[in-house]
């Protein structure tokens, strides 16, 4: 028989393996005897995508409702926060706010919160979003919310992060765009954050305050001030319109009359009849509190204190080299420019906001003591280069260009504004004693005459900058300067020139109205004692034959008549037919009583015929 290896092998297959050798009896340690049965549990998470919603929602392109996504809005990820206000935009803009408006308070405190956020892109789209609320929003209806808003402003505006302070003027100009009462009823602790951007307080024992220089921001400081003084420039406007209103509001209210029928005279004043339901007046609840946080007259003069002189610093630093010769315009350049514009603009401001202030408390002080504390200033600073123009690079596209490097800009409605503001400040006059100064005058004249010979199409956007200063150098300035001998017939004669020669109806529209005023005033008899006025009366015969006339001309042609008819009798009497025959078919613009207008029209002959029409 052959060998059999069988079990050669199995003997070292055993002898390769590891004995465990027990040592007598000891046992193993504590705790490897035992089997451990812990273990961990997941919970199963559904995507919201897929949960069942109520079909009366309404739902965002990721099936989000809204209160799902303001939970998000607060989310630690930078990520999920700018998705859901994304998604939160995109169901403002798709649907009214009559669906959305159970939830406007949580809609306004969450997005109102992200214009805090530390990243850019999402605080931008808060701010669009907070616009999608607010627009379809009335007064009566944000009333409530108003005190949301505002802090969050203030927050933004007060800062530290240089970015979120920025952007702050983005969120005020949408406030300023849909609800600038409550910006007025907090405009002295909002005037206070504007300085604090631009400017730091002196030391206590040197007040006042002193420009920064802010090196964090990406912008040069000087732009960072333009910014900031043009949205102090629309802060100021609104609460000039906000105070113009209110004011209008409270005369509409006084002049009311109410009628009680006789058989009622009697009645109890108890009975049912007498009930009425009125709306709640929100506009008279939110009326400011002068001695709180609304401008009085002397937080008006502290803030314009501190105001005036920063905008002067500011502007010493971009202007312009003194020219050699006088009567020559002053080249800036565009950072000036900007710079001007806002400087004026908010001068303006500050001036309506005086004017209607002094009528709504029957005062003067406020701009006389304007007057006599920054006229000199103001002259100092920003007149005595005036007129300014603007260099303006032009980038060549092509070599074959024969273009100069530099383009001449006008500024005309910055040289308006600088003309209309020392007009103004002629107006006041805080001592009898007081004298103009004949060269500013006669360069603010040489100006306006030499704007109104040149005026273009191109330039009717500043039709009422130059309104506004004919207006007030005619209608305001014209007894004083008259009384210290400055003329102002040559600018009447190119006036009345210009409307008659010149077919631009925006402006013509404007100097016929300025005229009509200045016919209607009796204390302008120095005006009225110029030749050139003389030759405006001449020419109005004629709109008796054109096939419209306003019931203010009428009523202007018969004071004509009454005062001046020697002028204009030989044209009435050649035309006199002709006249009454279109009074029967003329068309008249703005007239109460159309059948009176065309009577008086006819009663304009009286002096010829003795006729008077019933």
């Amino acid at each position: 028989m052959g060998k059999n290896h069988r079990h050669q092998k199995q003997l070292k297959s055993e002898k390769a393996k590891v004995k465990l050798k027990s040592k007598g009896s000891k046992q193993l340690p504590k705790g490897l005897n035992i089997t451990d049965a812990s273990f961990k549990v997941k919970k199963i998470v559904i995507r919201e995508q897929l949960k069942q919603q109520d079909e009366s929602q309404v739902l965002s392109r990721r099936k989000l409702n809204v209160k799902d996504l303001l939970t998000r809005l607060q989310h630690y990820n930078s990520s999920v926060r700018q998705d859901a206000i994304k998604e939160l935009k995109e169901i403002l803009s798709e649907h009214g706010f009559e669906t959305l408006n159970v939830q406007l308070n949580d809609l306004i405190k969450g997005i109102s919160a992200l214009a805090l956020d530390k990243e850019k892109a999402i605080r931008r789209e808060a701010l669009k979003a907070l616009n999608l609320i607010l627009s379809p929003i009335s007064k009566d209806q944000l009333l409530p919310f108003g005190n949301i808003l505002i802090s969050y402003l203030t927050c933004a505006m007060t800062h530290i992060d240089q970015f979120i302070m920025e952007d702050s003027l983005l969120f005020l100009d949408i406030l300023i765009q849909h609800c600038n009462n409550f910006l007025a009823s907090n405009s002295q602790k909002i005037l206070v954050y504007f300085l604090d951007m631009i400017s730091k307080l002196h030391s206590q024992a040197q007040p006042g305050r002193q420009l920064t220089t802010n090196l964090s921001l990406k912008s040069t400081s000087m732009k960072w001030r333009i910014k900031v003084l043009n949205s102090l420039q629309k802060f100021l406007s609104a609460i000039v319109q906000n105070k113009r209103l209110s004011r209008t509001q409270a005369l509409e209210q006084s002049s009311k009359i109410y009628q009680v029928k006789e058989e009622n005279i009697n009645s109890a004043i108890y009975t049912p009849k007498c009930l009425k339901v009125l709306p709640i007046n929100f506009e008279k609840w939110d009326h400011c509190d002068e001695s709180n946080s609304c401008l009085g007259t002397e937080s008006l003069q502290d803030h314009i204190d501190s105001l005036m002189p920063l905008m002067f610093e500011s502007w010493l630093e971009v202007r312009p080299v003194k020219q050699n010769s006088a009567n020559v315009q002053s080249p800036i350049s565009e950072d000036a420019a900007s710079l001007l514009q806002c400087i004026t603009s908010i001068i303006q401001n500050l001036i309506e906001y005086m004017e209607t202030f002094e009528k709504g408390h029957n005062l003067t002080t406020p701009s006389i003591w304007f007057k006599s504390k920054f006229q000199n200033e103001y002259i100092k600073n920003l007149l005595n280069d005036f007129p300014y123009f603007q260099h303006k690079k032009n980038f060549r596209t092509k070599k074959s260009q024969d273009l100069p490097s530099n383009l001449s800009v006008d500024c005309l409605d910055q040289n308006l504004s600088l003309t209309y503001i020392y007009i103004w400040f002629t107006t006041k006059s805080s001592s009898i004693n007081e004298h103009l100064d004949k060269d500013a005058c006669s360069r603010v004249l040489q100006f306006i005459t030499g704007t109104l010979e040149n005026w273009t199409s191109q330039q009717s956007s500043s039709v009422s900058n130059l309104m506004k200063v004919l207006r007030v150098l005619f209608l305001d300035a014209s007894t004083i300067w008259y009384k210290d001998k400055i003329s102002l017939g040559n600018v009447l004669k190119i006036i009345i020139r210009v409307y008659l020669e010149q077919p631009k109806k925006d402006l013509q529209t404007q100097l016929f109205a300025l005229m009509s005023d200045i016919v209607m005033d009796h204390n302008l008899g120095h005006l009225h004692s110029e030749d050139a006025f003389k030759d405006f009366v001449k020419s109005l015969p004629v709109l008796l034959r054109k096939s419209f006339i306003s019931h203010n001309t009428i009523q202007m042609l018969n004071r004509v008549v009454l005062q001046y008819r020697q002028w204009i009798q030989k044209e009435l009497e050649e035309n006199h037919n002709l006249i009454l025959e279109n009074a029967k078919t003329i068309q008249i613009i703005e007239s109460d009583d159309e059948m009176n207008s065309r009577l008086m029209i006819c009663n304009l002959f009286y002096f010829m015929d003795q006729q008077i029409y019933f």
